[in-house]
């Protein structure tokens, strides 16, 4: 895991409890000799100036000579550096994703340089982040305020073994210029923000595809793999992804994503996990970086060449939340070959989208492995068995079937929904697959990600609300979902799954829908990328917040009209963005801040307690505003006693699923302070605790649904002594 070490603060370990950890230290650091660079430039003729015109700088009066020494050294490691960065910026040279920068005037050239070197002469010159606080974060983003350590660290061949050969690197001289790069990048991309005309740049809805013109230089080759659930689309593309050099598995989740990598590794294949929250490299015995990825959508490398992409769910590209993640996946991933895997019915959208970005085009169609049946008549709860899933459009319906199903039964139920964490999920679905659950409740979460030994798919009705309104489930779900019965294995072949309701209508609709072909996706969802968001702010006022942008910009787009594609739904990224323009504090936050923030990943309206998760966000996104360095334990919102509580049977059983939905709140922030730590990690600190505290709140809703179970045995030996 990455090791993010505290910022000038006590480490906290006040909820360490007994577990077994694995890490894999990201830092071999090699040479132990450190040459004391306190403070450097490059300009050593400045420094030389200072000292010998008596400057009262204390930075500057002590220990000069040493000083001087020390300049002189940084400026030999880096002047010829620089030489080659401002030639490479003239003759124009740069490669994805800095190509930008080779075709801007000379005097845009030349003016973002001079703004480069003065503001790096600066940053050498001022207080540095320690460098035992650099991790590899930080080589991948460098900022100016890193970058004294950062050059400090290269200049004793102190930093990950690996990282070289992993960026196709062969020196600490090309290292260096890469971090300069993607520092003169950052520069340009303000310095065009600041200066551009306000009726010039605008952002071209009518062709997406030319948003990522490094992939409209390949030519790339894409392969369909489409067919229902349990036909074996995906099975086959992760095949060839294992015999790849380099490629990346993109997921709709992160359980999936994760059910992946351990599986690759499992089979001796190095394999790495990339998702919001967390990054797990695999290491061989010579310190060498897999160049396979297992990941969740939203984390693909765009800027990146692979050999290999697999991008699963495909259909999901026609989502009105999500869908504009997959579409800047197919649109712009630098792989040279691209598995698309999914339902046949997004075949005639990909065509049409082919004709536009000229790739090749294959399609392999699948047939499910194993027959389907749905059953003649509905059934009860009663008659319910072992090895049944019963689909459940709520989490309060499913925490009740369970308590039903368990008092007026033998059956043991396990019970999986969205808002119960992923590891959660995971161990209830393993529970269920090796016995020890004879029944399972389930959301529709179930149509996605997890491998479940199913024998029959009982809906319990046919009707989902969808936020505002009580909606029929569509063709495409209905399949997904009475698909995941009878599921193939290699072990065992073929099974037969059966499918039936616990409404006579519900079946009678089920039926009707396995026999409709899928409807065709003639539309996908779409969403400018960062990158292009940040020219459209050159287009605005610079005193606008980013809602108000959004404001402006969904007025002026609903003029937009195309055939091929429609905008992405924005009422959670603008719920959230307002939370910054609403307080008179937060309204500072620079915008590439409010672009990163707009992508958290939590919902209100889902929240068990909206209240608590509203006022953490905001203490979170003040953290980001005041560049102030706090652990998980800073924030307040974690309910200590409920965490340290030794697991109780209550015969009341409200009071376990009470504790279930608390701990449940508590885990989402614990995992936004997670999927933040990762983008500010110098901000949000000690990600060792919070992934203790992440496995503690885990252990703690798992030992309540357990407690539930009793609750519920209790009350049926009760009923059955009178």
């Amino acid at each position: 895991m990455l090791l993010l070490l505290s910022c000038q603060k006590p480490t906290y370990r006040l909820l360490r409890y007994s577990i077994k950890k694995y890490s894999t230290s990201l830092y071999s650091l090699r040479g132990s000799t450190r040459v004391n660079l306190l403070h450097r430039t490059y300009a050593t003729s400045i420094a030389e100036e200072n000292i010998n015109h008596g400057d009262s700088s204390p930075i500057l009066n002590n220990n000069n000579k040493v000083q001087l020494e020390n300049i002189k050294y940084i400026n030999t490691l880096i002047h010829p550096i620089l030489l080659d960065l401002n030639n490479k910026l003239i003759q124009g040279k740069f490669d994805s994703p800095y190509s930008i920068l080779n075709n801007q005037p000379l005097d845009v050239k030349t003016a973002i340089f001079k703004s480069f070197e003065q503001q790096l002469t600066k940053a050498l010159f001022s207080k540095s982040i320690p460098e035992n606080k650099i991790t590899l974060v930080d080589y991948l983003n460098p900022t100016l305020d890193n970058i004294p350590s950062l050059l400090q660290l290269i200049s004793t061949n102190t930093y990950p073994n690996n990282f070289l050969e992993f960026n196709n690197l062969s020196s600490n001289n090309e290292l260096i210029m890469q971090l300069f790069t993607q520092l003169l990048h950052k520069i340009f991309l303000q310095y065009r923000i600041e200066n551009a005309s306000f009726e010039k740049a605008k952002v071209d809805f009518s062709n997406p595809a030319e948003w990522f013109p490094e992939a409209r230089k390949m030519k790339r080759k894409i392969i369909m793999h489409v067919g229902p659930t349990n036909s074996g689309k995906t099975y086959n593309s992760l095949i060839k992804l294992s015999k790849s050099k380099t490629g990346y598995y993109a997921g709709p989740l992160r359980l999936l994503a994760r059910e992946i990598y351990e599986k690759f590794n499992s089979q001796g294949i190095g394999c790495n996990l990339i998702t919001g929250e967390e990054v797990v490299p695999s290491i061989d015995k010579y310190g060498k970086v897999s160049g396979i990825a297992s990941g969740t959508i939203e984390m693909i490398p765009l800027h990146k060449k692979m050999d290999l992409c697999v991008i699963d769910e495909i259909q999901m590209i026609s989502d009105p939340l999500r869908g504009s993640v997959w579409t800047n996946a197919v649109l712009g991933v630098l792989a040279h070959e691209i598995h698309l895997c999914g339902e046949e019915s997004a075949v005639p959208f990909i065509q049409k989208m082919v004709k536009i970005t000229g790739d090749e085009l294959e399609i392999k169609k699948f047939d499910r492995l194993g027959k389907l049946t749905v059953e003649k008549s509905s059934i009860n709860l009663l008659q319910l068995k072992k090895g049944d899933c019963l689909v459940v459009f709520s989490k309060k319906k499913i925490l009740k079937y369970k308590c039903d199903i368990e008092r007026n039964t033998r059956l043991k139920v396990g019970v999986i929904y969205g808002a119960l964490p992923p590891e959660i999920r995971s161990q209830e679905a393993s529970k269920f697959n090796n016995g020890e659950y004879d029944v399972l409740v389930a959301s529709d979460a179930i149509g996605m990600g997890l491998n479940l030994k199913i024998n029959r798919i009982v809906f319990s009705g046919v009707n989902k609300f969808n936020g505002s309104t009580l909606q029929k489930l569509s063709v495409s779900q209905v399949k997904q979902i009475a698909g995941r019965a009878g599921r193939f294995s290699a072990q065992h072949g073929s099974k037969e799954g059966f499918v039936t309701a616990l409404h006579r209508s519900s079946l009678v609709y089920i039926n009707q829908c396995l026999k409709t072909p899928v409807s065709e996706i003639l539309k996908a969802s779409i969403w400018p990328t960062n990158g292009i968001w940040r020219q459209y702010m050159a287009n605005n006022p610079k005193k606008n917040s980013l809602s108000s942008v959004y404001e402006n910009f969904l007025t002026n787009v609903l003029k937009f009209q195309n055939d091929n594609f429609f905008i992405s739904e924005l009422d959670q990224k603008v719920q959230l963005l307002n939370l910054v323009s609403k307080d008179r504090f937060l309204s500072t936050m620079i915008i590439d801040d409010q672009l990163t923030i707009s992508e958290t990943p939590i919902s209100f309206r889902t929240s068990n307690n909206p209240k608590l998760l509203q006022n953490t966000v905001i203490q979170f996104y003040k953290t980001i505003v005041k560049r102030d360095c706090k652990s998980i334990l800073d924030f307040g919102f974690l309910d200590l006693e409920l965490l340290s509580q030794t697991s109780f049977v209550d015969t009341n059983v409200m009071v376990p699923l009470q504790k279930v939905e608390k701990l449940e709140d508590m885990h989402k922030l614990v995992l936004l302070f997670l999927w933040l730590s990762q983008r500010f990690p110098t901000l949000f600190i000690d990600k060792d605790s919070a992934m203790e505290v992440k496995a503690l709140v885990e252990k703690r809703i798992n030992q309540e649904l357990v407690n539930v179970e009793r609750a519920n045995s209790f009350y049926s030996d009760r009923l059955k002594g009178y």
